[in-house]
């Protein structure tokens, strides 16, 4: 039986690319590693609803979320409709 990988889902700073993570690697045999683009949001939508709109991006269940800086504020957002197995939030 193989072993079961984790899918590692980054969030980068809201002023930040996804480049920030550029040099995080981790063993490809263990972890997969997915990072999120920031969406445009809408005027309307509250903190809550924004965080829904960027939570449709995590599509495995029992991940790992990472945000840094308001990508961790979001990601401590996300984590209440998501089915993780952690969340790191990095200020």
């Amino acid at each position: 039986m193989g072993i079961t990988k984790t899918h590692l889902y980054f969030v980068p700073g809201f002023a930040a690319v996804k480049e920030i993570f550029k040099n995080i690697s981790f063993p490809d045999d263990r972890y997969i590693l997915h990072i999120l683009e920031w969406i445009i949001p809408k005027i309307k939508d509250s903190p809550s609803d924004y965080a829904k709109k960027m939570a449709v991006n995590i599509t495995e269940p029992d991940s790992v979320l990472v945000g840094v800086s308001f990508g961790g504020l979001l990601a401590q957002e996300m984590s209440v409709f998501l089915d993780l197995k952690k969340t790191h939030h990095y200020f």
